[in-house]
This record gives structure tokens, C-alpha cells and sequence, in this order.
């Protein structure tokens, strides 16, 4: 990290003491102090997945002031469940972010099961009374900034219409991934993936608020309070967002555990407390309620098609240098798809009553 950087990002904020807490993908971050308060102060990272970082203050804002909304939100759902206090300056020669200490990071290979379920279930309450509260933004997809318009959605126009195309899109990933690769062609599947597109497009009432990045580095505890920080916010079909985390934690990094991104944490390690968490927060999103748990698990299920989908064309030509860091060079990735065939299979065969309940019931008068 550059220490020019770091002490002019220390003299703008006016904040002291600067103590290294660890790095990201895109950021480091430093404890410091401010009118003894606790903060964390972060700085964009100068390499991000082996390649200079570009300045954009359109994308570096539309991010930052997208954080802001969505910790605002959280907050109005549940109360400390993201930093209470936030602040951004972008500009060509300095950028950072300045938020409130939220506690320590949660450590999955000293969980109990218990404990894991519960992390899982209070993420769940958050995600679930997150969408609760009104976003007051136009359109929908990633967030987007410019000076003149602000923060909105990235996306215009009949957002019923782009989900039916999303939905189609799925499918014909699915084709076109099981003509290439026999061990992705189930009956069970292709069906199960047709019910869950009937029954996203059916449950879909209007665009929501939600996270896209819960990941394991991004939750904290402080006490008994999990809190959840560094988001990737967008506005859209929230169940999406729910199916999302169900994939990432069930399967997304336990299978990508030896990979350069992700070696450090020892995914494979704790894999029952991954899951154990997937458990929790299905719980808590849902509320026990069977139709919302069907809706989450369909999503799920074509979150793991995509992931399979991505896998199968990182092997077509050259392999970019931020997909080997993420996804690990190709004998991983192929040997990887296997496996993924084997997820889709099982989680397909398990839901597949499910779903088929749950668009019966959406259905019925």
C-alpha cells in the first residue's frame, strides 16, 4: 500500500492512530480514532485481481454512496446491523471511506453448529427486514451515479419483462451447457429449473433493496450482534439475492476453497458450518414460510446453474488473469465442473417437490 496514500487519506479524515486490520479484494483497511470513536478507514486497493486499479468517479461513487444507502437501510431494520456511521471522499488523487468499528470478524472453524445456525438466522432477519424498507429509487439492477441524476438503478424500463428474459436466458444456459457437457443432462433437473423460473415470475411483486456480497469477510460480531459490512447492493428480485447467499455457502465456496482468493479462509475445512449457516439464514429470511423457502431454493438452484455455466465458459480460450485468482486455472475448473454437476443434480432432486408445491399454491385462487 502506498504511504503517501494512507497519511493523506489520515490527515484529510482527520482520524489517528492508524492500525493495519487486513485487505480485501478491492480495499485495505486501518482501525483508526476520531473523537474517541472507533472507525475503520479504508482505501481502495492500487492492485485488484493482478491488474492496475483505473479511477472511474462515477463507478467509485455509485459504490460508495450505494454502501451508504444500504447500511442506512439495514439500520432502519435492524439496528447495528451494519456501521451506524459512514463517509466517502472520491476524487483522482485521494478516495476512502470512513465507518464505524463493528466488531471482529466471525471465525467459521471455532463455531459450533448452534452457533453457526444462529449467525445464519440473524443474517437471514437482516436481509429479510432490509427489503422492508423503502429504497425511494428509480429503476433497478446494480446501483448507478452521475451528478446529474445521483444514485439509481442502472436499469430502465419494464422490470417484468427483463425477469421473463432473465428467466429464459437460464434456461437456454442450461441447453446449451448440458448439449456440451453429458454429466449436466437430468430430466429432474431441466424440470426443476423450468418450475423455478414459473415460480420467480409469478412471486415477483416490484424491485427491493438487497446484498449480493454476505460473505464470510464481511460479517462481523460484536458481542452478540452480527453485523454486516462491505455490500454489494442492488435493487431487484430480492429472492434472487436470498438464493444467492443460499449458493454461496452451500456449495460457491466450498468447492472454490483452494483457489488464490480463497485458499486463506480454509473453506473446505468448515464446510458443515458453511452449510450450518445456509440452514440458519433460510430460517431466518423465510420465516418459516414454505412458500418463501421454495422461492429461495429455486433461486438457488439457478444460481448454481449460472455458476456452472461461468465455469464452463472460463474454458473456451485464454483464461484472464483476475479468473485464475478467483476461480483457479483450468484443470481446477474442469475438475470442478464435475462436481457442480453433482450439486445441481442433488439439489434439483431435493427441491424438485418443492417447487412444485410452492407454484400450486401461487396459483391457486
Amino acid at each position: 500500500m502506498n504511504k503517501e496514500k494512507l497519511q493523506a487519506a489520515v490527515l484529510h479524515a482527520a482520524v489517528e492512530s492508524p492500525e493495519f486490520l487486513g485487505e480485501g479484494a478491492w480495499h485495505h483497511a486501518w482501525k483508526v480514532e476520531k473523537d474517541d470513536r472507533e472507525l475503520v478507514l479504508r482505501i481502495p486497493k492500487d492492485i485488484i485481481y493482478g491488474k492496475p486499479a483505473e479511477f472511474n468517479e462515477e463507478e467509485l461513487t455509485a459504490e460508495y454512496a450505494a454502501t451508504e444507502l444500504y447500511y442506512r437501510s439495514v439500520n432502519q431494520g435492524v439496528k447495528g446491523a451494519a456501521p451506524e456511521f459512514f463517509e466517502f471522499h472520491v476524487s483522482e488523487q485521494l478516495s476512502y471511506t470512513l465507518e464505524s468499528f463493528a466488531g471482529k470478524h466471525i471465525d467459521l472453524h471455532e463455531l459450533t453448529r448452534a452457533q453457526a445456525v444462529e449467525t445464519g438466522k440473524a443474517l437471514g432477519e437482516i436481509y429479510r427486514k432490509t427489503e422492508e424498507i423503502t429504497h425511494g429509487l428509480d429503476g433497478f439492477g446494480y446501483l448507478h451515479w452521475t451528478e446529474k441524476s445521483g444514485l439509481r438503478g442502472s436499469i430502465t424500463g419494464d422490470v417484468r419483462r427483463f425477469l421473463k428474459e432473465e428467466s429464459e436466458e437460464h434456461l437456454s444456459d442450461y441447453q446449451e451447457l448440458s448439449d456440451a457437457r453429458p454429466e449436466f443432462q437430468d430430466d429432474t433437473v431441466n424440470e426443476a429449473l423450468k418450475l423455478a423460473t414459473e415460480l420467480r415470475e409469478g412471486g415477483f411483486t416490484q424491485p427491493l433493496l438487497s446484498n449480493q456480497d454476505a460473505s464470510p469477510e464481511n460479517i462481523l460480531i460484536n458481542g452478540t450482534q452480527i453485523c454486516l459490512i462491505d455490500p454489494f447492493p442492488n435493487i431487484y428480485y430480492p429472492r434472487g439475492m436470498a438464493g444467492n447467499f443460499m449458493n454461496l455457502y452451500e456449495t460457491f465456496f466450498i468447492a472454490l476453497s483452494e483457489t488464490e482468493r480463497y485458499k486463506k479462509h480454509q473453506f473446505a475445512k468448515c464446510a458443515s458450518n458453511l452449510k450450518a449457516i445456509a440452514d440458519g439464514f433460510l430460517d431466518g429470511y423465510s420465516d418459516r414460510d414454505k412458500q418463501v423457502a421454495a422461492e429461495v431454493r429455486g433461486e438457488q438452484l439457478l444460481q448454481l446453474l449460472e455458476t456452472a455455466y461461468s465455469h464452463f465458459h472460463l474454458l473456451s480460450g485464454k483464461l484472464p488473469e483476475e479468473a485464475r485468482i478467483r476461480y483457479g486455472d483450468k484443470q481446477q475448473i474442469e475438475e470442478r465442473l464435475a462436481t457442480l454437476a453433482g450439486e445441481l443434480k442433488a439439489l434439483a432432486a431435493s427441491e424438485i417437490g418443492n417447487l412444485t408445491e410452492a407454484l400450486k399454491n401461487e396459483v391457486s385462487p
